[in-house]
């Protein structure tokens, strides 16, 4: 697969670019060749300044809903029409990059839909008893029993990522009205729906290509033995590893941990 077919895709709002300097400056330094697309709301010129002299494609909007649930709807206008190829969907904020994403991808991308483990069974996160309990009660009595996937790491085909984001936005819609931004919720109900989930391949931590550290490093000591996967390795230089020695394509929630955290932003200033 041609670089030229990779989309990175991420959103922000009122985000200043030291805030999302970390992001972009280190998927640079993988020497990621493929596009590079924002969707951008209510940002000030320096931070769209930065991003152009990046190199990304940025796509305006106007808020008028919660970010969380309207980037899903705005994101659905853009997949299929001004995306194509395949979409490495993140975060911003806490996200960074230590590898070249394709090259993993290229390797072990067999369904539509890639699905990133966040190493834990939703009834064991007390977090998601209450965000996804409370948000669809009828599909919680299967779904706390499931591995919880993160809705702010998924990669797939742009056509398919397409019609799961407007599905996650009309779900969470369903529950908004409860006082929860339900994206994470649904997400992992949809996923697990057969007629969604014969299209998606989910992948395990240690698997290599990306790390929760919000469960599995933050709260390893809250989770203990509930953890489905081992806590990742993280080196003195604060290179984040598998336990095969193999660093992540991408680190996230890094920031949750403040000396990680005030690494990162020292090193990409």
């Amino acid at each position: 697969m041609d670089d030229d077919t990779y989309t990175i895709l991420g959103c922000i709002t009122k985000y200043k670019a030291d805030d999302i300097r970390p992001y972009v400056e280190s998927i640079e330094q993988t020497g990621f060749k493929g596009r590079k697309v924002m969707l951008v709301y209510d940002v000030p010129q320096e931070t769209i300044d930065y991003l152009k002299s990046k190199g990304w494609d940025l796509f305006g909007g106007e808020l008028q809903q919660h970010i969380i649930l309207q980037r899903f709807r705005d994101l659905y206008k853009l997949l299929g029409s001004e995306i194509k190829g395949t979409v490495i969907w993140t975060d911003v904020k806490d996200v960074i990059f230590q590898k070249d994403p394709t090259d993993w991808i290229e390797h072990n991308m067999e369904d539509d839909i890639l699905s990133f483990s966040e190493c834990i069974t939703f009834k064991n996160d007390p977090w998601a008893c209450v965000n996804a309990g409370t948000s669809f009660p009828m599909e919680w009595e299967w779904l706390q029993n499931k591995t919880s996937y993160c809705a702010g790491t998924i990669v797939g085909d742009a056509c398919y990522l397409r019609d799961l984001f407007i599905d996650i936005y009309r779900w969470s819609m369903t529950s908004s009205n409860q006082g929860q931004l339900s994206d994470q919720a649904a997400y992992n109900v949809l996923i697990n729906l057969h007629h969604i989930s014969d299209c998606v391949q989910t992948v395990k931590q240690e698997e290599g290509f990306v790390t929760q550290l919000g469960t599995v490093l933050v709260k390893k000591d809250e989770f203990k033995d509930v953890l489905l996967e081992p806590t990742p390795i993280v080196d003195e230089n604060y290179i984040v590893k598998n336990q095969n020695g193999e660093p992540f394509c991408l680190v996230h929630q890094y920031d949750r941990i403040p000396a990680f955290k005030e690494f990162i932003y020292n090193k990409y200033k």
